[in-house]
């Protein structure tokens, strides 16, 4: 043996082993020693700062306690970090934050201040959840609102609403005094928590609450004093007491008056006292809808009577928006005239230039729900469609005479200089129906603006304001010579030109236009531009031919 080595005694017995036993009880203690080490690190790894975790006091100094977590070193814990309701005895656990697992002393650095207080934020997390009471002290006023300590150096916001019943102009008795309240909500990463003593009165008084809203009856006519106004209605205090606070029922706009109200304000002011209607009552949610024209019968009782559609009335402008213009009738009587009812002139400027609030208008009755109180006019309708005029004076055939208002190369605008005819009618000539020989790109350059032009009038659109000129056809018209050929029986080819909301324009030979009706239509067909189809001559006029595709 080489006596420079050290000697280890190892606690063993020596018996008679083989060799490769006793090899294993030799190093069996070194084997468990290194298990130790290896399930402590384990154990260790598992341990971080941040984590708040069970530890077991193992040792009380004067200032200090020390507290065993399960790690290399053991913690210590500033005695005047416990808890009141903390037991300081030796091996009893505590639950410590663990901020530094190693300083630079090597010692393990707990905290149980903040793990108290990260116990106060969990339990908050689930009062929130449970919507559970918590108390505090309201400490101080701040902009809106107050503080309120909830114990463990953990502060919340009190807003200035949720303070009492009603709004509060000054709360400062509160302060200092310890009262119960509810979490609204509350964000752990921030550090904010929002609570409502206000909430927490509902709760308590809502019996009450209840017991006062089943004395009401849809019905009653009761006085009550204006809290607030917005623009959808008023807010009517109709009970006040210290039990149950300030119950407030709404009054909307549209309950207000039978004639239309731009805003309540123009009606009411804030602490007027007024007297209403309990038109609705939800006990479910606490909720009471008021009225103040329910006061009076309604006007529309007999409207339907008295305002029998197609019958033509007088009224006032008084009220225009974006898609028409309302029109009151009769005090609480009012109805829409549509932007599209005004005027036959299609126009884009705005209704507002058209007619002046509080202007005499006549309109004719287009329909009446009496249930809705609501009524469709038309302005236009009073007057007969200046497109119609002009075709019932120049039906298609005719040859007319006016003014060129404009050439586009395409078409051309005329004007017509009739008296009788509104100086909005205009008919259109377009290029190919100027000439049957020449060259229509050419012909059409002939003419200015400001020239006196005679076309005959060959088809129009009445609910389109349209009407169709040529020149062309003044000498020659095909329409004319297929209405001596033709029979009522026939079947002719046609091919579809386009559709329009009255019809199917199509085309025959000859370059002859026609219009199919709508009743005169297969329904639910859908015709392709240039198709051709087979119809049926259903009449022939002085000027045009009834056809049928069904």
């Amino acid at each position: 043996m080489n006596n420079n080595n050290p000697v280890v005694n190892l606690p063993i017995t020596i018996r008679k082993l083989s060799s490769n036993k006793f090899i294993e009880e030799i190093f069996q203690g070194q084997f468990e020693d290194q298990d130790n080490v290896l399930f402590e690190d384990s154990f260790i790894n598992k341990i971080k700062e941040g984590d708040v975790v069970e530890g077991v006091i193992t040792r009380i100094n004067p200032n200090d306690v020390v507290v065993d977590i399960g790690l290399k070193s053991d913690g210590r814990i500033l005695i005047k970090e416990l808890g009141c309701n903390d037991e300081v005895i030796i091996g009893s656990k505590i639950r410590v934050y663990v901020e530094r697992i190693e300083d630079y002393h090597g010692n393990v650095v707990l905290s149980r201040e903040k793990a108290i207080r990260d116990e106060k934020w969990n339990k908050l997390e689930e009062d929130t959840v449970t919507r559970a009471e918590v108390s505090g002290v309201i400490k101080r006023s701040i902009k809106c609102g107050f503080i309120v300590d909830l114990g463990d150096g953990i502060s919340a916001f009190l807003p200035l609403s949720h303070v009492d019943l009603k709004q509060v102009k000054d709360a400062k008795h509160l302060i200092e005094t310890e009262q119960k309240f509810i979490v609204l909500k509350m964000d752990k990463k921030q550090g904010n928590i929002v609570v409502s003593r206000k909430l927490v009165l509902e709760k308590l008084h809502a019996g009450e609450k209840i017991k006062f809203l089943e004395s009401l009856n849809e019905g009653d006519i009761i006085e009550g004093k204006i809290k607030s106004i917005t623009h959808y209605g008023v807010f009517v205090g109709i009970h006040e007491s210290d039990v149950v606070g300030v119950i407030d029922g709404l009054l909307h706009i549209t309950d207000i008056s039978w004639s239309r109200v731009s805003h309540p304000s123009a009606v009411f002011t804030c602490g007027q006292t007024i007297k209403v209607k309990i038109i609705k009552i939800d006990k479910e949610n606490a909720k009471i809808s008021l009225g103040v024209k329910q006061l009076e019968d309604s006007p529309w009782q007999d409207a339907e009577s008295k305002y029998p559609v197609d019958s033509v009335h007088k009224g006032y402008v008084t009220s225009i928006e974006d898609y028409g213009l309302f029109v009151e009738l009769r005090p609480g009587i009012e109805g829409l005239v549509h932007s599209s009812e005004i005027t036959w002139v299609k126009s884009n400027l705005p209704v507002s230039s058209l007619v002046t609030r509080g202007q005499e208008v006549y309109v004719k009755i287009l329909s009446i729900d009496i249930a809705k109180s609501r009524m469709s006019l038309s302005m236009k309708r009073c007057v007969d469609n200046p497109w119609q005029v002009f075709i019932n004076k120049y039906p298609p055939g005719s040859i007319v005479s006016g003014e060129v208002k404009n050439n586009t190369g395409s078409y051309v605008s005329v004007a017509f200089g009739d008296s009788e005819i509104d100086e909005n009618v205009e008919g259109t000539i377009y290029v190919k129906d100027f000439s049957w020989s020449k060259n229509s790109s050419d012909e059409i350059k002939k003419y200015n603006v400001g020239d006196k032009i005679e076309a005959k009038v060959i088809r129009a659109n009445v609910n389109r304001a349209r009407i169709y000129l040529g020149i062309k056809q003044i000498e020659y018209d095909p329409l004319e010579e297929l209405i001596k050929k033709v029979e009522v029986g026939d079947k002719i080819q046609v091919t579809v030109g386009k559709r329009e909301e009255n019809g199917l324009v199509v085309e025959v030979e000859n370059d002859v236009t026609l219009l199919i009706d709508q009743e005169h239509l297969p329904e639910n067909k859908k015709f392709s531009i240039s198709e051709k189809i087979e119809v049926e001559v259903l009449g022939v006029e002085e000027y045009n031919i009834a056809l049928s595709a069904k």
